[in-house]
C-alpha cells in the first residue's frame, strides 16, 4: 500500500444490454445513431455534488446544465454521490431532467445514505438498473456499480460482484463499438477504492475489437474528490473531482453559521467556491481524448491550514485542489 500511495501522489494532474431493461424515456434518449462513431463525441460529466450536504446543490447543478445545453454536448453523466432518494430532492432531480439530451447516472456510496437501497436509488432516479449499457452517439456506454457487498467491509461496499462481472463480459463481447465506462469508485490500478479492481480491469483489458485495440478507450470515475488522470493497460482512467468540496473531517468556519447549522457536515468539508465539472471530447479521428476542466477557489481554509492527515485522506496539493485541469491524452 505504501508503494501504491508514492505512485499515486506522482500521478499528473438506447439500447439497453445484458438483459436489463430501460424505461421508455431512456430509449427515446439513446436511439440508436450508427455503429460507426461520430469523429468527435462530447461527453459532460460531473461528480460528487453531494447535495445532502451541500447549501446550494441545486444552484451548483443548474450551473452545470446550463452550461452543458449551450454547449450542446452530446450527453451528461452523473459519476455518483448525487443525492439520496428522499422527496426532498426532487427539486434537485427535476434539475437534472432540464438538460436537453441523454442522462446517465451512476450510483455513489452516499447516494444509500439514511438507510435507503440502492433499489429505491434506481427508482427515484428512474435508472433502468443498478449497472446497464445503452448505445448513444455512435459510442457504447457502460455505466458499473462499485457498491456490492463483498461479506467483509464493515463501512461502504467497495466491491464489483461476480454477476456484475459475468454480465460486463458478455455485454463487452457483443458490443461493436467503441466503449467507456462509468463507475462512481475508481477502478484505476491504484486499488484502493474497488477491493476486486483488479480483475475488473482484467475484463476491460480483454474486450478486444476485431482488429485487435481496446474496445474500452476510456473510464470516468468520481469518489476520490481529486484531480488525475492515469493509464492502466493503456487505457485512461479519469477522475474526476468532486463539483463542491473536498472532505477534510475537522471542524472548521467557511460559510455562514446560519448556514452550516442547517448543513452541519459543511464544517468539515473545504468547500469550492464554484462547482467544478469537465467536458471530455472523444477526437476518434486524432485518437486523443481531451478533458476540459474548470478552476475555483477554496471558501475558507484549505486543507493544510487545517493540517489535514494526507495519509488518511489521500490528499496532496498537486491532486486535491479546486479544480480539474485541461488534459489531452491518448483514447485506449
Amino acid at each position: 500500500m505504501a508503494n501504491n500511495r508514492r505512485r499515486f501522489l506522482k500521478v499528473c494532474g438506447s439500447s439497453i444490454a445484458g438483459g436489463v431493461f430501460a424505461s421508455p424515456a431512456l430509449l427515446e434518449a439513446v436511439a440508436d445513431e450508427g455503429v460507426k462513431p461520430k469523429a468527435s463525441t462530447r461527453i459532460g460529466f460531473i461528480a460528487d455534488v453531494h447535495q445532502d450536504i451541500m447549501h446550494d446543490g441545486v444552484v451548483r447543478l443548474k450551473k452545470f446544465i446550463a452550461a452543458m445545453n449551450d454547449r450542446k454536448v452530446d450527453m451528461i453523466v452523473n459519476l455518483g454521490d448525487f443525492c439520496v432518494p428522499h422527496s426532498r430532492n426532487d427539486p434537485f432531480l427535476a434539475t437534472w431532467k432540464t438538460f436537453t439530451g441523454p442522462r446517465f447516472h451512476v450510483i455513489g456510496n452516499h447516494d444509500t445514505d439514511e438507510g435507503f437501497t440502492r433499489e429505491q436509488v434506481v427508482d427515484r432516479y428512474e435508472m433502468p438498473s443498478r449497472y446497464y449499457s445503452a448505445d448513444v452517439a455512435g459510442l457504447h456506454v457502460v455505466v458499473l456499480d462499485a457498491n456490492d457487498p463483498d461479506g467483509k467491509t464493515k463501512r461502504y461496499p467497495m466491491f464489483i460482484a461476480a454477476d456484475q462481472l459475468e454480465w460486463l463480459r458478455k455485454d463487452l463481447h457483443e458490443t461493436t463499438r467503441p466503449t467507456v465506462v462509468c463507475v462512481h469508485q475508481p477502478i484505476d490500478s491504484f486499488d484502493k477504492w474497488v477491493i476486486n479492481a483488479g480483475e475488473v480491469r482484467s475484463i476491460l483489458r480483454s474486450a478486444k475489437t476485431e482488429r485487435g485495440s481496446p474496445k474500452v478507450v476510456a473510464v470516468f470515475s468520481g469518489h476520490a474528490h481529486l484531480d488525475y488522470v492515469t493509464t492502466s493497460d493503456e487505457i485512461p482512467h479519469v477522475q474526476i473531482n468532486s463539483a463542491s468540496y473536498a472532505w477534510v473531517g475537522i471542524d472548521h468556519a467557511n460559510y455562514s453559521e446560519e448556514i452550516t447549522n442547517q448543513r452541519p457536515r459543511l464544517r468539515k468539508a473545504c468547500p469550492y467556491a464554484e462547482p467544478l465539472w469537465a467536458v471530455a471530447t472523444l477526437d476518434f479521428e486524432r485518437g486523443e481524448l481531451r478533458l476540459e476542466g474548470r478552476e475555483s477557489q477554496w471558501v475558507g481554509s484549505d486543507p493544510w491550514e487545517l493540517g489535514i492527515d494526507e495519509d488518511k485522506y489521500q490528499r496532496s496539493r498537486e491532486l486535491s485542489r479546486p479544480a480539474i485541469r485541461n488534459i489531452t491524452t491518448r483514447l485506449g
